[in-house]
């Protein structure tokens, strides 16, 4: 995963109720846009934003279902991101008393 990819997915998970949303998909192959309106104490138009960050962001990805839409997570990104962040955490060397040099 390049470096503007990793951002962009990280931009995306940074509001609270983003990642509220990755996780209640997470929990379910797919979800009604009704269901995740009711999940959330938010207007249903902030939510259609943060749904439009997500798909942008390639997180997540919408059919519609008659009148309705159908939402649900896209795990490969997700994975992606998960092993780079690992990566980055796995070779961090961390800073000494002494963090001048970082």
């Amino acid at each position: 995963m390049d470096d503007t990819t990793a951002a962009g997915v990280a931009k995306a998970l940074a509001h609270p109720a983003r990642l509220h949303i990755v996780r209640l998909l997470a929990a379910q192959t797919e979800c009604r846009g009704a269901d995740v309106f009711s999940e959330l104490p938010l207007a249903q138009s902030t939510i259609s934003e943060h749904l439009r960050v997500l798909k942008d962001a390639g997180l997540v990805h919408s059919r519609a279902h008659g009148t309705s839409m159908v939402y649900c997570l896209v795990p490969g990104l997700l994975d992606s991101f998960a092993t780079e962040l690992l990566a980055v955490a796995r070779s961090a060397a961390g800073c000494g008393a002494d963090a001048r040099g970082c």
